[in-house]
């Protein structure tokens, strides 16, 4: 053990990003214990989040000393810990919880006898197979193949558990969709000695039914022995719904004919009903007189009758058909046979009816399920798709909505993500902004990443949804940083962008310091942030916003400026009527090693057209470029004509402009006489434009004219020539 001083050390750094702070270990154990309960009564998967500050929590507290009070885990709290692990969240990752589980068997082993090591052992292989880790899985059970000998007084229960670990990994391959390996451990099963039992049959036949392989299914049902086939109700279940998307009804009939052969237990009876509805057709009155049937076979034994069950599978087989009508039939066929309908009746009642858009339907079948005893959370998942339904319904019923909510926080029970982001939209949408900050608050904290980005990116379209006001946007994006801290620095840029397309350059900067005040280093403004921030400010023409950022950027000492960032920095201050000082970016830029690029030529062209006298500075540019034989392209061409002609030099440009294939290969186009039009002072010399453009290049003069005009604020008229330089 690590002595006093280390460990508290070891505990600081714990602490840092954590929020762990130098607690006893004793209160972090009795709390991990406490976590532990929770999770066990409430039959909660842990997710990928809370499997991280275990595992952390755990690795901290066996780092102190062990005679601390209170912070060795006791035996039983590591069972239960491995229990918990086993019981895998959906739709997340499990590395967290497969590293944890290695810890915790090592852990176990160190403390146990040799007898209990391979009870440890089954589950351990459980997670590890559940976990994408068969082939570790079958490591182990394959070790405990070996390890069994008959003159072991443990032969009998490390042999069963050997069988157990077996099994497992086999079912891993077949999560992971394996076929070579899930193939090479039958083969090893059967090298140890391993028979193939009704289980590993079972695993084979779900497998290839889980992959759509009819193929694979038959060949696996035909490798039971003749005298002695059986099919456990799980699989003749799969059976019949993989003959019905595969339209095999005459190999399903085979199965199901032999099967009636057999002993039949209630479950498999239940089976047998829906194989006839379904694949031989049978009308509802010929299922009622099969129930009959059913009774009379098993006269002797009372546990053989239709019940709630038997009409569930007819309800939900027929639902899972998009047939709500036969589904309600078989549920007037139970009450006509006095069986009367249950929680998981009305359950499937609920989602049919949620399908087929019935939700005054649904709200009957839901007030019918008020009344049952539900088992664990049954309910919830329908409960949560009607509550998501009723949010994007055309007539909002509120009442209702709440009425339900009134239900789910009466027992205290958590919604899907999905849930939580429509029940979110229907608040904002209401303005009802307390209700959003608490349902995101009680929820979103126990969700997975996954789950979260899943509600955040909600937030997110909501956000930059144009439809939706200014005022409702900005209470969406504040609760949005608030709630989604992990938020990354792509999408805070998308929003802040969505700003500026407002022309609210004051919002998207204070979106800007947000990220710049972050105290995370990955949320903080990266250099494109920064020329995304200096565009938007371009387009919007707004000063003040231009100093507070360009103050930030100076302050920022992990940013090193480059020719993207100076010319979004020449854009800004040429929108904000600053031209001397964004012509000192140009010299920045050409001092540094990378030098200019196409677009600094046309942004600094454009700053030349402003600046008094600009034309000097444009023309030195321009030789320079000639003198280098720099390729000119359309776009800087027509930036060095807007350049002289903002100068009043009309002959000049001119002169250009007549030039222009001769010096640079190109004819004049819309964009070039579109840029000198615009470019060109004074209403006068704009006519003169207009009409020497008409007559020495009418066809480029009519694209001109589709562009329209606008009246200036200062009385001219100018082109509705749309140009979004970008850095």
């Amino acid at each position: 053990m690590a002595n006093s001083t280390e460990c508290a050390q070891d505990a600081e750094e714990d602490s840092k990003g954590w929020g762990l702070g130098l607690a006893p270990a004793s209160e972090l154990a009795k709390a991990f214990k406490t976590f532990i309960s929770y999770k066990i009564n409430k039959s909660e998967a842990v997710n990928n989040i809370q499997a991280q500050h275990m595992l952390r929590t755990f690795k901290h507290l066996q780092k102190w000393n062990s005679d601390e009070e209170g912070s060795r885990h006791q035996d039983e709290i590591l069972t239960k810990t491995m229990s918990v692990l086993g019981n895998l969240p959906k739709n997340d990752a499990t590395s967290t919880h497969n590293e944890f589980a290695r810890l915790l068997y090592a852990e176990l082993l160190k403390r146990a006898p040799e007898p209990s090591q391979s009870t440890y052992l089954t589950r351990f292989v459980r997670i590890l197979s559940l976990t994408g880790d068969a082939s570790d899985a079958r490591n182990h059970a394959s070790e405990l193949s070996e390890s069994a000998t008959a003159t072991d007084s443990n032969f009998l229960k490390i042999s069963r558990a050997a069988r157990t670990c077996w099994n497992l990994a086999l079912s891993g391959f077949a999560k992971e969709n394996n076929e070579i390996e899930l193939l090479k451990t039958l083969e090893m099963m059967s090298a140890a000695g391993i028979p193939y039992a009704t289980l590993t049959r079972q695993t084979m036949m779900l497998f290839y039914a889980a992959r759509d392989d009819l193929g694979g299914m038959k060949k696996w049902y035909d490798k039971q022995p003749t005298e002695i086939v059986r099919v456990t109700h799980q699989t003749l279940s799969e059976i019949l719904r993989l003959s019905l998307r595969n339209n095999e009804y005459e190999w399903c009939n085979t199965v199901f004919q032999h099967a009636l052969q057999l002993n039949l237990d209630k479950r498999m009876w239940d089976i047998i009903l829906q194989w006839a509805a379904l694949i031989k057709g049978k009308s509802v009155d010929d299922v009622e007189r099969m129930m009959e049937i059913m009774v009379r076979r098993n006269r002797e034994d009372e546990s053989i009758r239709p019940d709630s069950e038997t009409i569930n599978g007819l309800v939900e087989l027929a639902a899972s058909q998009n047939d709500p009508y036969s589904a309600e039939r078989y549920i007037a066929l139970g009450l006509k046979s006095g069986i009367r309908p249950n929680a998981r009746t009305f359950i499937l009642q609920m989602d049919y009816r949620i399908a087929a858009g019935d939700l005054a339907g649904v709200q009957v079948a839901y007030t019918a399920l008020q009344g049952e005893e539900i088992m664990d959370i049954d309910d919830l998942p329908v409960i949560n798709r009607y509550i998501r339904a009723l949010c994007s319904s055309k007539v909002l019923n509120y009442d209702r909505i709440s009425a339900i909510m009134a239900d789910i926080e009466e027992r205290d029970v958590r919604l899907e993500a999905d849930t939580v982001s429509a029940l979110s939209m229907m608040y904002l949408k209401r303005n009802d902004i307390a209700n959003v900050n608490d349902i995101l608050q009680t929820n979103s904290y126990h969700y997975t990443l996954a789950e979260r980005a899943r509600i955040r990116d909600t937030f997110v379209s909501y956000i930059l949804d144009a439809n939706n006001s200014v005022a409702e946007v900005w209470t969406a994006y504040n609760l949005l940083r608030r709630i989604f801290l992990e938020t990354p620095i792509e999408i805070r840029t998308r929003i802040m962008n969505a700003m500026f397309s407002r022309n609210r350059a004051d919002m998207a900067c204070h979106v800007f310091g947000h990220m710049r005040q972050d105290d995370r280093q990955d949320k903080r403004p990266i250099l494109a942030t920064y020329v995304s921030c200096f565009e938007g400010i371009a387009r919007c023409g707004d000063r003040e916003c231009l100093d507070m950022v360009h103050n930030m950027f100076k302050m920022d000492s992990n940013i090193d400026p480059n020719t993207k960032l100076y010319n979004s920095l020449m854009l800004a201050y040429t929108a904000c009527e600053d031209a001397d000082r964004a012509l000192g970016f140009w010299y920045d830029i050409t001092n540094s090693r990378e030098g200019p690029s196409y677009q600094s030529l046309e942004i600094v062209f454009r700053v030349c057209q402003d600046k008094p006298f600009g034309d000097r500075t444009a023309r030195e540019i321009w030789t320079r470029m000639r003198r280098m034989e720099i390729e000119v392209t359309r776009e800087v061409f027509a930036a060095y004509v807007g350049a002289i002609a903002g100068q009043g030099l009309l002959n000049e440009a001119k002169r250009l402009v007549k030039g222009m294939e001769t010096d640079v290969g190109f004819e004049p186009d819309m964009l070039t006489l579109a840029t000198f039009y615009n470019a060109i002072p004074s209403q006068d010399r704009k006519d003169l434009v207009e009409n020497w453009s008409k007559e020495l290049y009418p066809e480029a003069w009519k694209e001109v004219e589709q562009l329209g005009k606008t009246q200036h604020e200062e009385g001219h008229m100018v082109l509705n020539l749309v140009r979004d330089i970008r850095a």
